[in-house]
């Protein structure tokens, strides 16, 4: 699939959500988003792949771009982002590194990734509308760190458009995480359950401080 393939498939998500192979997992519903989780079990790894359908109801999405694609002020706003620079960079692709502060006693886990963002500007059929691309890159030489667990099978991907009523933003979110090492399935399940809803929390308070810096 080429590149303007994949971010037409996500971006027809925001208005046409495709859950053919997912269950419903989860409902969160705040004053300041609304959140959809669904879930696929992949039998090869014992995880799951979500597909979580939001709204972040008074951020224009403009700024819900510009905070996820701000990868210095992530590193004030995120509690769980030990480190996160670019490594290397082209005129349409990133390559990242980011290191996760997992809780005591887990082990952190550290991502290398390539991340690729297009803006669709918009149309007489549709608004403008974002969508950025991330997967990590098993292939990648990047120094590892002792006492560091490296995720090489991870995928994310963020589509944003207005809300209809033009005061927020609409989120299409599709994650797959396998994060190694020996933690029970079950507790990584709990984690996408309780860490998605938790993400939409933080990164509207994020764009709030952003808006008035």
């Amino acid at each position: 699939m080429d590149d303007d393939s994949q971010f037409s498939q996500y971006l027809s998500e925001l208005d046409s959500p495709n859950t053919e192979g997912y269950t419903f997992f989860t409902k969160n519903e705040t004053d300041g988003y609304s959140l959809e989780i669904y879930r696929k079990y992949e039998e090869a790894s014992g995880l799951y792949k979500y597909k979580s359908y939001g709204e972040l109801k008074s951020i224009d999405t403009e700024t819900v771009n510009a905070v996820y694609n701000d990868l210095e002020y992530r590193k004030k706003w995120d509690a769980y982002c030990a480190d996160l620079h670019v490594i290397s960079e082209t005129s349409v692709l990133q390559n990242i590194y980011w290191r996760v502060a997992y809780p005591w006693p887990m082990s952190h886990r550290d991502y290398v990734f390539s991340r690729k963002s297009k803006i669709f500007e918009a149309t007489e059929n549709s608004p403008k509308r974002w969508c950025i691309i991330g997967k990590g890159d098993p292939s990648s030489c990047h120094e590892e760190v002792k006492g560091v667990i490296r995720v090489k099978d991870y995928e994310q991907t963020l589509a944003l458009q207005p809300s209809k009523n033009g005061l927020g933003t609409k989120v299409f979110l599709y994650y797959f995480d396998n994060p190694g090492g020996a933690l029970p399935t079950w507790v990584v399940n709990w984690a996408a359950k309780t860490g998605v809803p938790q993400f939409m929390k933080t990164l509207q308070s994020a764009c709030e401080k952003f808006t008035s810096k």
